[in-house]
């Protein structure tokens, strides 16, 4: 007799690490649990689990814009390939070192992978089409002088910020720009773990471990520079069809702003995201406690313990209405 039985979900494995990310429509989130990924879908109450594997525990995942592909990378750097609505392997890929972030560009052509502290882009292999090697690099990225702790990128994805334990964030370009010099947000007391870019791109905030948030906008004019390094100096006017949103970010002379502080005694930040079209930080600390501002104001809308253990990820889905948290004893939602 026989017997065709399908894998569906796994049972007694818990979140360990990992980020956690929404699918592009918002109803439901893909969280690592061990060395698999499972899928919990916020509209029906119900989840899954993939029945694919990685060698060790999952460290970092990403979701492509359209959601027809995933990427799995374990602690080793070892990554999985996979065709999401199929739930299909379709490459394995070694990115040699381990993956701290991973993030496709939001027109899903690029994929940017931390490489301790280098930046790679790549890019994205088509679903579609069998390849004998479906990862072209694209450019690699230095300056950081220390490991890369995220990757964020412009709403045009025409160019990316990333931050690192040297304390600083950094501006890149995706493509070369005559007179571009990658630029350097400095000023910070502590691990830069994240940054983000407003919607319109006239602002950029950067949040660090010890609870401080900048605000960063364009120089004034007639402000003096001769402090300023290298990399914050006047660029070249770009003429080569990128678009405005491009040239405002790259051609800012960027400066801080304003420096606001979470003033919450005992604690770190562990993790944090950002929601442009509502202007929401979400962020997770040491304590199990997370909180709203809205920015730039950084006007405090909700405060609230969840757990004994420090939040490790912070998701928020396209539109706004769902949060998600994870730590290593429970994850949870809130609207």
């Amino acid at each position: 007799m026989k017997a065709n039985y399908k894998f569906s979900n796994l049972c007694g494995t818990v979140y360990r690490q990992g980020n956690i990310v929404f699918t592009p429509d918002g109803n439901s989130v893909l969280s690592p649990v061990g060395n698999r990924v499972s899928v919990f879908d916020l509209v029906n109450n119900k989840s899954y689990t993939f029945p694919f594997e990685n060698r060790k525990n999952v460290a970092a995942i990403a979701l492509s814009p359209d959601a027809n592909v995933l990427l799995s990378v374990d602690e080793d750097g070892r990554a999985l390939l996979v065709n999401f609505k199929r739930g299909v392997v379709l490459h394995h890929f070694n990115f040699q070192k381990p993956v701290k972030a991973i993030k496709f560009s939001p027109d899903g052509k690029y994929i940017a992978v931390s490489h301790d502290s280098h930046v790679q882009v790549w890019r994205t292999p088509n679903h579609l089409i069998r390849e004998f090697a479906p990862f072209n690099l694209h450019r690699t990225y230095t300056g950081h002088h220390d490991e890369v702790l995220s990757i964020e990128w412009s709403p045009d994805s025409k160019c990316f910020i990333t931050t690192s334990r040297d304390m600083t964030a950094r501006l890149f370009t995706l493509d070369p720009v005559e007179g571009f010099r990658p630029k350097t947000f400095a000023g910070h007391k502590d691990a830069v773990l994240s940054a983000f870019f407003s919607g319109d791109g006239k602002t950029i905030y950067t949040v660090s471990r010890d609870g401080a948030v900048f605000t960063w906008k364009a120089k004034p004019s007639e402000q003096d520079d001769e402090s300023d390094s290298d990399e914050n100096q006047p660029i070249a006017s770009t003429s080569n069809g990128t678009g405005a949103l491009f040239n405002e970010i790259a051609n800012t002379r960027w400066g801080v702003h304003k420096r606001n502080y979470f003033n919450q005694p005992g604690t770190k930040v562990v993790c944090s995201t950002f929601h442009r079209g509502s202007n929401l930080l979400v962020v997770g600390f040491s304590t199990g406690v997370f909180g709203l501002w809205e920015m730039p104001a950084f006007s405090n809308i909700h405060t609230l313990s969840i757990s004994q253990e420090k939040i490790s990820s912070v998701a928020i889905n396209p539109s706004g209405d769902r949060n998600r948290t994870s730590s290593s004893s429970k994850a949870t939602t809130s609207t």
